[in-house]
């Protein structure tokens, strides 16, 4: 039999941390009997042909899934995003090798480490679920999340910082110094923003880089129907979508421009022309 395959979200501290819920999961001693592959919205997925398949704090879009649940020998999708839960929505009538798992109170991360363990969640899984739902309940989340960002994103790493009180203790030392350079960059990139027009409403957007976004475009969103950050990778433009308690659904904007994501919290990705990368 094909060992299993866990998709999840690329370069997210929720998504790994799910990841990682299922390598604690599958794993024996050193070995872990499970193939993982971090995705991207808007790029194919990987062959799941006769596999059991776990996509975590991610989904793909309906006619994807579709295929996907045509070729795999099972399909799971353990998710929180909104928009996904939509577009989803009555799939698992239309194939019977499909489970859909969402609750939008809790992140990925949670949402795994529950669905495949019957012992309450590290606790550096609570704080990235803390960050993650932009809630902010838990003593030293911004640190211990500044923290985690600047760690590489591998199964040991997670391992002893899930196993280990002090190991997340050096995290919030860590992060305060951290913060404390991210509190001037967000400053400064605030001063750069610029009004436009997205979606029918005006609002703020500024060019940023990825570390700082979430926070940068959520204090951008004060007094606005939303506000909006993006940065280049090539012919791509990723978006981020941030609105305040009161303020736009964010989610729909994204999903009208093929993306996704959470009521006051999503995103999407455009494509820029070819010839912005020559210079002549």
């Amino acid at each position: 039999m094909e060992r299993p395959l866990v998709i999840y979200h690329s370069t997210c501290p929720d998504g790994f941390s799910a990841a990682y819920a299922f390598y604690d999961h599958f794993r024996r001693g050193e070995e872990c009997p499970c193939d993982f592959a971090a995705a991207v919205h808007g790029e194919e997925p990987p062959d799941v042909t006769g596999r059991d398949v776990l996509i975590v704090d991610f989904s793909f879009r309906r006619p994807v899934l579709k295929e996907m649940c045509r070729r795999a020998r099972t399909v799971t999708v353990i998710d929180h995003h909104v928009s996904a839960e939509m577009d989803l929505a009555g799939l698992e009538q239309e194939h019977d090798n499909l489970r859909l798992v969402f609750d939008m109170d809790k992140s990925g991360a949670v949402l795994a480490w529950e669905f495949c363990h019957d012992t309450p969640p590290p606790r550096l899984l609570l704080h990235v679920q803390d960050r993650d739902l932009w809630r902010f309940t838990l003593d030293g989340t911004n640190d211990i999340y500044a923290a985690l960002m600047s760690r590489p994103f591998d199964f040991a790493t997670w391992e002893r910082l899930c196993s280990s009180a002090a190991a997340l203790e050096e995290l919030v030392a860590e992060g305060q110094a951290i913060n404390r350079y991210r509190r001037r960059m967000i400053d400064l990139h605030l001063e750069k923003a610029v009004m436009t027009t997205i979606a029918g409403c005006r609002v703020p957007v500024v060019n940023g880089y990825e570390e700082i976004m979430s926070d940068l475009v959520g204090e951008l969103a004060a007094g606005h129907p939303f506000a909006a950050g993006y940065q280049d990778q090539g012919t791509l433009r990723k978006w981020s979508l941030r609105s305040g308690p009161d303020g736009a659904d964010v989610a729909a904007i994204a999903v009208s421009f093929g993306g996704g994501g959470h009521r006051h919290a999503a995103g999407f990705t455009t494509r820029l022309p070819d010839s912005l990368l020559h210079v002549s």
